[in-house]
């Protein structure tokens, strides 16, 4: 059976940015994605993310495009709708751990599909660690 899970924001704007700090470990996580050697399950703040950092970073909005879509064509990345119950539990997860709001969105799919959450957000995977099994890149 093919391993799910979670993967931030940060792993992958790392794996599509060669300047991204540990790019080469992220870049070979994501080509796994691809491969269908993960399924990563992700809620939609992921590709919200993505984009908005790729154009932040790069100022293409071109590349951001692209980028959407080329994320949104992997058939082993499964996205997520926030739906109410989804949201309740997050905010849940927020008020336990003190995590951001989006991180706390990422870390309830986590939960909910009992996947590791895999980070390059050292804060974000510390405090997670109380409710899902928290990985850095480098561990996979």
């Amino acid at each position: 059976m093919v391993m799910q899970i979670t993967i931030d924001s940060s792993v992958i704007v790392a794996a599509l940015l060669d300047k991204e700090k540990k790019h080469n470990v992220c870049r070979n996580l994501l080509e796994k994605v691809k491969n269908g050697e993960y399924i990563a399950i992700e809620p939609y703040i992921v590709l919200v993310e993505i984009v908005a950092a790729i154009k932040r970073r790069t100022g293409s909005s071109h590349l951001a495009e692209r980028v959407k879509e080329d994320i949104c064509d992997i058939n082993s990345m499964v996205f997520l709708e926030l739906v109410s119950t989804r949201a309740h539990q997050a905010a849940d997860i927020a008020e336990k751990i003190g995590v951001r709001g989006m991180d706390a969105i990422v870390i309830q799919v986590a939960k909910e599909f009992n996947a590791p959450l895999v980070s390059l957000d050292g804060e974000m995977l510390e405090r997670s660690k109380s409710i899902v099994v928290a990985k850095d890149v480098d561990d996979l």
